[in-house]
């Protein structure tokens, strides 16, 4: 027999046990450049040592893949083994003094042996915190085999769509599910999308914010320009998913499209007519040269118009309205002011707001009096983009409203702005974030029936009755968004007006009352970039880079009911959420 560890007459014995002693220990920590130096030379002309290295290592993947994937234990595995130890106790019964020596004489192989069944036992038999469902059509299955991620929850919630970058600068497409999510307490999720391949995509510089339309096939990307090309914003086809596996590689992507038949179709992506070696690339459409995003860009319910603000790049003026008609070769300015601001779509129609003209304060006494603050009321207002009539709203100091999809709540900022030092931009001033009732105005009757009483006037178009706070952070800047439901209100807000990193708070309303829910709020002013997302059943949004000692993070918080849980991404260099 010959053992691992025998004496070599050929070698010395002492450098293979460094090698090994080596090979642990960069398994845990990096070796420094002597160690790591000498190691290599030894593996080099040790083909032994080279074997053992292989075998950690392999051992050392098979037991980290054990986190995610729980050995599963055969059905009868509790019934046999109860049935040996009984066995066993019986034999053992009236020679108990033999019970020493026997141990000692268990060879280790056996003793092995019975810590990995012990082990198998025990995964099997401790509870998971939360039942998953039944294996759907057969019911015995899902009774023997429950899932092995025993501190996840379900939640029905909708995917949630970004851009990463890869190691060699290309950009690829993600979109991924949300049907699992940790508790809170508990964060032992694996990553968001850890098995989704990304969608290569190619962007005409580095992108600032993506958007994508209602039916998932077009982005609109605003993107900085690259040396001296200016600022664009441009709209490209999502990518398709991956073709199906095959034995066989399929030819590389070109520009971003893979190659292959998609498994499903997407109207904006063209596919190629006759097989080729490489399909057809993709034209992004320009629609904005030379204007930078003031904002966030946003595509109507219906996907038939993208509104936006935006300024000139030089900054040379303030933003205007821009629209967009689908199918059309560009944006149009629909304003000239420089004052107006996208604020949200409210059914078909733009919500926006507009800064009011600087009153310029009364000279105060005295040559040394500090010269007081410039403040100005702004307003909001509705248009039509097809007539491009506006409604104006009566309320002042109404700033970036947002209605929930109901229509009888609404978000805003309701305070005064104040100028930047350049006159071009403008920040919060006195105020704060607010929660109002919201009424959509009167309605004109059909037809005028002399014998039947005048109804009670109703409320005019915007907010209405008494207003909460919502947020009492200190703010520059801010944005609201409600979730589909119409009973979650994210809202992030900026100390700095063009500040990257802000912080983020998720609240609960009472899906009856319409009020803030009691009890504390599920994400209470968490770091998060500025471009946030929320859909059905989740709130995502991009963690700073350098947080918790990583790169940035796709960070999701899913719900079901009252039951809040989180789950991540792997890290990466640059991530951008698609909204």
């Amino acid at each position: 027999m010959t053992l691992p560890f025998r004496r070599r007459h050929h070698d010395d014995e002492a450098a293979h046990d460094r090698a090994r002693a080596l090979t642990s220990t960069e398994m845990l920590e990096p070796l420094d450049d002597a160690d790591a130096s000498w190691l290599a030379g030894h593996l080099e002309s040790c083909a032994e040592c080279q074997v053992d290295r292989e075998a950690f290592l392999a051992d050392r993947a098979l037991l980290r893949g054990l986190r995610a994937h729980t050995p599963e234990p055969p059905r009868d595995l509790w019934a046999r083994t109860s049935a040996a130890i009984e066995r066993e106790s019986r034999t053992r019964r009236g020679r108990a003094p033999a019970r020493t020596a026997r141990a000692r004489s268990l060879p280790f192989g056996a003793a092995a042996g019975a810590l990995i069944v012990l082990v198998v036992i025990g995964a099997s038999l401790i509870p998971p915190i939360a039942p998953p469902s039944s294996t759907p059509g057969n019911s015995a299955v899902g009774l023997a085999s429950p899932e092995p991620q025993a501190t996840t929850f379900e939640v029905t919630a909708g995917p949630v769509a970004y851009l990463r970058s890869s190691a060699d600068g290309s950009w690829e497409f993600v979109s991924a599910d949300v049907d699992g999510v940790c508790p809170r307490t508990r964060p032992s999720c694996r990553p968001l999308a850890e098995d989704e391949p990304g969608r290569p995509l190619s962007l005409a510089g580095t992108p600032v914010g993506v958007t994508i339309s209602p039916n998932d096939d077009q982005l609109v990307v605003e993107a900085h320009g690259t040396g001296p090309g200016p600022d664009k914003i441009y709209v490209l086809p999502v990518p398709s998913a991956s073709p199906a596996a095959t034995p066989a590689p399929t030819a590389g992507a070109t520009h971003g499209i893979p190659s292959g038949e998609p498994q499903t179709a997407v109207p904006a992506t063209p596919k190629p007519t006759t097989p080729g070696p490489s399909p057809t690339p993709v034209v992004a459409l320009e629609i904005a040269s030379g204007v930078k995003v003031v904002g966030e860009a946003a595509y109507s319910a219906d996907g038939k118009w993208l509104a936006f603000s935006a300024r000139p790049s030089d900054g040379s003026s303030g933003p205007d309205l821009y629209l967009w008609t689908v199918g059309q070769p560009t944006a149009v300015a629909v304003t000239t002011d420089h004052r107006t601001y996208f604020s949200a779509w409210l059914g078909t129609q733009v919500l926006a707001s507009r800064v009011g003209e600087p009153v310029v304060p009364a000279a105060s006494d005295g040559p040394t009096a500090a010269p007081q603050r410039v403040e100005v009321h702004p307003s909001s207002f509705l248009l039509d983009p097809a007539s491009l009539a506006e409604t104006a709203i009566g309320q002042s100091d109404l700033w970036l409203p947002v209605v929930d999809p109901s229509g009888h709540r609404a978000a805003f900022w309701s305070g005064t702005l104040m100028p930047t030092a350049d006159g071009l931009d403008w920040q919060l001033g006195t105020g704060k974030v607010v929660l109002s009732d919201w009424s959509s105005g009167p309605i004109p009757a059909a037809t005028a029936d002399p014998a039947t009483p005048e109804p009670t006037a109703a409320p005019a178009l915007g907010p209405t009755g008494t207003a909460v706070t919502v947020v009492s952070d200190r703010a520059a800047s801010f944005q609201a968004k409600f979730d589909p439901s119409g009973t979650r209100l994210a809202v992030w807000v900026g100390e700095q007006l063009n500040a990257d990193i802000g912080r983020l708070h998720l609240v609960v309303l009472d899906p009856k009352t319409g009020a803030i829910a009691e009890g504390p709020e599920p994400l209470a002013g968490t770091p998060a970039l500025r471009r946030f997302s929320i859909g059905i059943g989740r709130l995502a949004w991009v963690t700073p880079s350098g947080q918790d000692g990583q790169d940035s993070t796709v960070q999701v918080l899913g719900w079901s009911s009252n039951d809040f849980g989180e789950i991540r991404s792997i890290p990466a260099k640059a991530l951008y959420l698609v909204r």
